[in-house]
């Protein structure tokens, strides 16, 4: 009898152990779906001087995102990803609370804070590229010409999304600005993948 309630014990535990690694499955599935894994190949691009920002600076941390109810705080990442690439590309420094303030002066940001990537080219002085897949060469090739990706990631991998932007290459590894980070850090730290990739440029 002992036997037997033991052997459906297990029984049991197994077919728990086997629900929850099918539903861990699904849910990395579900949170991965739509990224493409980034890896550098052979040309190398080391990181130079990279500018860095922080999003929650107190500067800047409370402002918020044109009319929205959102702060640079909670959702000013890729407004701080967009002002280090301008700093380093243009050579003057353009802070992230700066950038902000002209951002919601011309109505880049919709009711919800996002960015609306025309009304940015309707700025005098900057353009932008919005590209339709996530592709490693498009990335190596604007790094090449002195243009730096910022790409949409999850932060850990599978959590939120989140915008950091690519400065550079070492020891073969993608290096990022992140906007919630002191130091530069790798974007294997997203395992790779990456959701989305747009490049600012201005004059």
């Amino acid at each position: 009898m002992r036997r037997t309630k033991s052997k459906q014990v297990k029984i049991a535990l197994f077919c728990f152990l086997l629900g929850c690694g099918m539903l861990g499955a699904v849910f990395l599935a579900l949170r991965l779906r739509g990224s493409v894994v980034v890896k550098f190949g052979e040309t190398q691009l080391a990181a130079g001087e990279a500018m860095s920002y922080r999003q929650d600076d107190k500067m800047w941390a409370d402002d918020t995102l044109g009319d929205s109810g959102f702060t640079m705080r909670s959702s000013g990442c890729l407004v701080t990803c967009i002002a280090a690439a301008v700093s380093m590309e243009t050579g003057n420094e353009v802070t992230p609370g700066a950038l902000n303030h002209l951002f919601s002066e011309n109505q880049v940001y919709d009711s919800e804070g996002n960015v609306q990537w025309a009304a940015i080219e309707e700025i005098e002085g900057y353009s932008v590229d919005v590209f339709q897949e996530v592709s490693e060469p498009e990335i190596a090739q604007n790094l090449a010409f002195g243009h730096y990706p910022i790409v949409r990631v999850r932060m850990h991998g599978i959590g939120s999304f989140h915008y950091v932007l690519i400065v550079g290459v070492e020891d073969g590894k993608y290096i990022c600005m992140d906007p919630l980070e002191d130091e530069l850090t790798r974007l294997s730290r997203y395992w790779n993948r990456v959701y989305a990739v747009r490049v600012v440029y201005a004059e």
